[in-house]
């Protein structure tokens, strides 16, 4: 068999530009995003993730989940690795554990992208809003010797009240019915 080393020349020249012109290609610049960062425990803060292919990669390598959450989304663990983690913000039907970050995903271009100040602002407030009650400040349980107290007890009147509002009353309701549930808890484990 004949080969044309004029032909295989010109192949060989052609496999060399070929290679020439991958390594060329200059890297996309990375436009950094803002999201929100909440660990256990702790209020929301904002974090700047300058390498967004590196976010990705870890989100494969580590099994994270993306879940849709108003008009963002969280990355946090998947329901596996959350089972024995410290819950983090208590959503409907669904508990959040460990740290996790909120995010914006644009949805044509399939791409992360930052969050706006206006929805930092909402979310942050949000998401303080639906950690565990016991996150960000203890609570004192007045101790009660009978559930007879709680009855006599009865609601605050604040209807000739100046600083009468929902939330003081609502605030008065939650807390007379921890209490009730608190006597009740107590006598079933007294009685075990």
């Amino acid at each position: 068999m004949k080969i044309n080393l004029k032909k295989f020349k010109k192949i060989k020249d052609r496999k060399k530009t070929i290679v020439k012109r991958k390594t060329n290609i200059t890297p996309i610049p990375q436009i950094p995003i803002r999201v929100l960062y909440k660990k256990v425990g702790q209020v929301p803060e904002v974090k700047i993730i300058n390498n967004v292919s590196k976010l990705k990669k870890s989100i494969i390598k580590n099994n994270l989940d993306i879940i849709p959450y108003e008009t963002v989304y969280i990355i946090c663990y998947n329901k596996k690795s959350m089972e024995y983690m410290k819950s983090n913000i208590f959503l409907s039907l669904k508990r959040i554990a460990g740290d996790f970050i909120l995010i914006d995903i644009d949805k044509k271009k399939h791409e992360f992208k930052s969050l706006t100040q206006e929805n930092i602002i909402w979310y942050t407030k949000d998401l303080i809003n639906k950690a565990p009650i016991n996150t960000f400040k203890k609570v004192n349980i007045p101790k009660i010797n009978n559930i007879q107290d709680i009855y006599e007890r009865g609601f605050e009147d604040h209807r000739n009240a100046k600083s009468n509002n929902f939330e003081n009353t609502l605030i008065n309701v939650l807390n007379n019915l921890e209490l009730v549930l608190a006597m009740i808890l107590k006598n079933i484990n007294s009685k075990k």
